[in-house]
């Protein structure tokens, strides 16, 4: 898990450019990138990738959400035996969020590990300094990450908290 989050924190330090703070699509598509390039060097095994928005279903999945990202080893490569391994993180972004937004986002991590066993998760607000840590629920809080990020001085300002 330290692995992993190192990871994505390097990677949300690297966002810079001030026009990606004001959108969720922008900022995750900035995001993405920067993950590959850095998730491709840091041999996980499986060789696993980044989507966006991938759609669970019920029929596969037993759920019906739809995260802003996965970090996963896609089933239909046939190197897993079930839909729920090779899952490594699952991220919720919100712009600005609200607590009710921060409150719902927990609430699909939580679906998340529950029916897909998905290890880490993980919370990040853009353009704000609040991580709503405090407001992560107990069934997900040993393995959930919660960052803020705005920029202050054209500098990324990073905030993580760990729920758990």
């Amino acid at each position: 898990m330290e692995q992993f989050l190192t990871i994505f924190q390097k990677a949300v330090w690297a966002i810079k450019e001030p026009r990606l703070f004001n959108t969720e699509r922008g900022y995750q598509g900035a995001l993405i990138h920067e993950l590959k390039s850095t998730i491709a060097h840091a041999e996980f095994p499986g060789d696993p990738m980044v989507e966006q928005e991938y759609q669970k279903t019920l029929p596969h999945h037993g759920i019906n959400i739809r995260p802003d990202l996965i970090i996963h080893i896609p089933f239909e490569r046939g190197v897993t035996q079930r839909r729920d391994e090779g899952n490594f993180a699952a991220v919720e972004i919100k712009l600005r969020s609200t607590e009710a937004q921060a409150d719902q986002d927990f609430a699909s991590l939580g679906l998340m590990k529950e029916r897909l066993g998905y290890p880490i998760t993980i919370f990040l607000n853009i353009d704000s300094s609040k991580t709503y840590a405090e407001r992560c629920p107990a069934n997900i809080a040993k393995q959930t990450a919660c960052f803020s990020v705005r920029l202050k001085n054209g500098e990324p300002l990073v905030l993580m908290d760990r729920c758990g």
